[in-house]
């Protein structure tokens, strides 16, 4: 059994150490701005950037269950773009590109259940078995595994062409950008790539 903590659009070493293994996905932890429940991190031509899904937080919102998706703002289109420019000529992209774009247009009212949808989505495209059900009841000394979400560092395209070559050599399990990027890239072997190296 595994517990994850919410990502949205979720790295690639997210999903790492979840292949046939149960997933127990945590609702009720604090909420930090600085991980990533709430941004992704993408790359185009230029290099590595990330994306973020507006949100209302007030003083009293203490866990990341109570956190609601700001509408107000077209960040939805916007992603769309930010995934068409960086990945649009991707051997892949068209295969993939409307089944999130569909979740994504659900207009779910927390984000925790928009990361819930996404991370269901690429699990099934990853060909991943493992059950994924929601808790409320966190405590890490019950879980033999606890993944916890963290920022990450990349800054040149010539970095992000190392890392995919050194991941697809079997090198090095350092795939620090989201998972579309993989998919786009990969499409159905990407769950191999996960599983085998």
């Amino acid at each position: 059994m595994i517990l994850l903590e919410p990502e949205y659009l979720p790295r690639v070493n997210y999903f790492k150490d979840i292949a046939n293994q149960n997933i127990r996905y945590e609702i009720n932890l604090n909420f930090d701005r600085s991980k990533l429940f709430d941004k992704a991190y993408l790359c185009n031509e230029n290099g590595f950037f990330s994306v973020k899904v507006p949100t209302i937080i007030k003083n009293n919102f203490k866990y990341q269950r109570d956190i609601k998706i700001d509408y107000k703002q077209n960040w939805i289109n916007s992603h769309m773009q930010s995934l068409q420019s960086s990945y649009g000529k991707f051997p892949y992209f068209i295969f993939y590109i409307d089944s999130i774009k569909q979740v994504l247009n659900l207009n779910h009212t927390f984000l925790v259940d928009l990361n819930y949808d996404l991370l269901s989505l690429f699990l099934d495209l990853l060909n991943f078995d493992q059950k994924l059900s929601k808790t409320t009841s966190f405590n890490s000394f019950n879980y033999k595994n606890t993944i916890f979400n963290d920022e990450t560092s990349l800054s040149s395209i010539k970095e992000v062409d190392i890392m995919r070559k050194d991941f697809f050599l079997g090198k090095n399990f350092d795939y620090r950008i989201s998972i579309v990027d993989l998919l786009f890239l990969k499409g159905p072997e990407s769950g191999f790539y996960i599983r085998n190296f």
